[in-house]
């Protein structure tokens, strides 16, 4: 690949722009959903972090109570940044002027006036903990979350390394090319060596994914015509689980891919792995440079998109071919999550491949592939 084109020119980063989803105004809309704000660990007790995310800058904060905060950032009053501020107990007292705000927005104190003004509040979103990762909820229309995210039940449990092996890294284009690539069956081969042999997709409302199967030269190479067995699981707009294991059963990992939007054409995008594999053949120390080995071929896999992504134009209307995969309909389903939440219909968006476990592709195929069939409308047969 050519090293002198870094990323699209001005002209093409404007022909992106002017397909993506955007309000009334004319501003970015930025999609409903959970959103990585980052690791757990990045937000210390009593400290407030600035993070700039959808399109603004957001103040994040933990409480005495362990609990994570997250608000936008500047002060009603005056605009004085809040990240700049004070964390007390729960509280998070302005720099500027010292008014002091709650985890819900609510201005509570103003040391020099007794009456506190009905509109002194920020917007607050509501934040979860899971996996050691800080998540908040995204929503123009500022509703409550209408899904949820599980954790991950492997993480920290016996067998797997015990944390993340980990990198973030900021990708210039908008989080729809990251989307994309759930369903994009046709590029594995050409890009990451997958030679797919059996691709399943996978619907379920809020959630989408891949089931796949197929021999790979980087991932699955250590023996002759090993083959990667992958369940891809997508929880809204931008928080994926993927678990893989392989024939020969040397060892399991599960990879956690998040990403979050810094504006129209910036996101962040935070990448973990852990693994698991028979203690009898590794101990914990080969366990452990394992997952980082796993780390890092995944993260050159990953980068091979990201120099795709950073480059291209997104087409609207695409010359697609019958093995491309469903990008039609993924790019529909990907429309809820920038549409009011009234007028989103997702039942369409169903069927029992979710249900699959990774042991189920590499062990009891058969059964997978004849629920396949069985889930196939009954041909209409005419006189």
């Amino acid at each position: 690949m050519a090293d002198d084109l870094k990323q699209s020119s001005a002209a093409t980063v404007q022909r992106n722009l002017l397909t993506i989803p955007r309000l009334p105004d004319g501003s970015p809309r930025y999609a409903r959903g959970w959103h990585m704000l980052g690791w757990s660990d990045e937000f210390e007790t009593g400290k407030p972090v600035a993070r700039d995310y959808f399109g603004q800058r957001l103040v994040i904060y933990r409480g005495e109570d362990g609990q994570v905060r997250c608000m936008d950032a500047f002060c009603p009053h005056l605009g004085a940044d809040l990240s700049a501020g004070t964390v007390k107990g729960n509280l998070l007292q302005c720099a500027f002027h010292n008014w002091t705000y709650d985890g819900s927005g609510q201005c509570v104190k103003i040391p020099y006036c007794e009456k506190i003004p009905p509109k002194a509040r920020t917007r607050a979103y509501v934040v979860k903990e899971i996996n050691e990762t800080v998540l908040a909820w995204h929503d123009h229309e500022q509703g409550p979350p209408d899904f949820d995210i599980l954790p991950l039940e492997e993480y920290a449990t016996a067998g797997w390394t015990k944390a993340w092996h980990r990198f973030k890294i900021t990708i210039k284009t908008h989080p729809r090319e990251v989307m994309e690539n759930t369903v994009d069956k046709g590029h594995l081969l050409p890009i990451h060596g997958y030679n797919v042999e059996t691709w399943l997709p996978v619907w379920n409302g809020h959630m989408c994914g891949e089931l796949m199967w197929g021999t790979h030269t980087r991932l699955a190479a250590d023996v002759q015509d090993d083959k990667l067995y992958v369940r891809s699981i997508s929880h809204g707009p931008a928080y994926q689980y993927t678990w893989q294991t392989q024939d020969s059963a040397q060892f399991d990992s599960i990879i956690l891919t998040a990403w979050c939007p810094v504006d129209e054409n910036t996101l962040e995008y935070w990448f973990g792995v852990i693994v698991k594999a028979d203690p009898r053949q590794f101990t914990p120390e080969m366990l452990d440079a394992a997952a980082q080995g796993y780390c890092k071929a995944s993260y050159d896999a990953f980068m091979e998109d990201v120099y795709i992504w950073e480059r291209k134009l997104y087409r609207p209307t695409p010359m697609l071919c019958a093995n491309d995969g469903p990008i039609a309909k993924l790019r529909r389903w990907y429309a809820q999550f920038y549409t009011d939440r009234a007028e989103v219909d997702n039942s369409q968006y169903r069927n029992n491949n979710q249900d699959w476990t990774i042991y189920d592709l590499r062990d009891r195929q058969a059964r997978v592939l004849a629920a396949q069939e069985a889930a196939k409308p009954a041909k209409t047969v005419t006189a």
